[in-house]
């Protein structure tokens, strides 16, 4: 039974197709959600689950492709797959967050930091029993670079990670990946108090490669949010 997983986020659409295991992944511009039909043909997609942060027009063009395909739009709730989610009010959980969770959970039981390196870095603390504590959001690498611009003369064209950057470029990018990597490390450090361990730290996203080499033995899972979707549709159709 192939499963078509789809991952809408503020900056591109991730899709994977399972089937016991991921049997195709690609990545697509919001503008090119009708490609998805192509998809569903090319592989038998007997149903789909979603994941949508990206809005009610992205949403709209999703399920103009999806119409004749059963799909689960997942939205967060007090507890699944065997994550308990310690939001105030569950349901305001970003979505793919909470999918990245439950993909956390099913990969270690230990207490882990959950972050995910995209157009927002998402920094979550999930305890060895399942519980999701909260997290902190912060602007990601080219958002925060794209915010310095509009807000002074800064116009970064590049740059690479530096101890000590001696030209603009690079101290712009080192600015922004020591300021996701400390956004990581507190929250890593706060867990580790909560625990008395320190906890596995999972990477994932579009930045997590670059986020890795200033944290301490952070494991990168790609498309997390992706595998969270498949066990989370697996809990719902049995």
């Amino acid at each position: 039974m192939n499963i078509l997983a789809i991952d809408a986020g503020n900056t591109r659409i991730k899709w994977g197709i399972h089937n016991k295991k991921w049997l195709a992944q690609g990545a697509l511009a919001h503008d090119e959600i009708a490609k998805l039909t192509e998809t569903l043909r090319d592989h038998k997609i007997i149903r789909a689950v979603v994941s949508n942060v990206a809005g009610s027009v992205v949403e709209k063009s999703i399920k103009v492709a999806l119409a004749t395909t059963p799909t689960l739009w997942v939205k967060s709730s007090a507890a699944a797959c065997g994550v308990k989610n310690g939001y105030a009010i569950p349901e305001q959980l970003g979505c793919d967050r909470w999918a990245a969770l439950v993909a956390a959970r099913h990969h270690t039981k230990a207490s882990c930091i959950v972050a995910s390196a995209g157009t927002a870095l998402t920094v979550d603390a999930l305890t060895s029993d399942g519980t999701f504590l909260g997290g902190v959001i912060v602007p990601g690498f080219v958002t925060m670079q794209t915010a310095l611009h509009a807000n002074t003369q800064l116009a970064p064209s590049g740059g690479e990670l530096e101890d000590f950057p001696t030209n603009t470029d690079d101290a712009i990018a080192s600015g922004a990946l020591r300021a996701m990597a400390g956004a990581v490390l507190t929250q890593y450090q706060a867990l580790t108090m909560y625990n008395g361990v320190p906890p596995h730290l999972l990477l994932t996203g579009g930045d997590a490669a670059a986020l890795q080499a200033l944290l301490p033995e952070g494991e990168i899972l790609d498309n997390l949010v992706l595998q969270g979707l498949w066990l989370l549709d697996r809990e719902s159709n049995g």
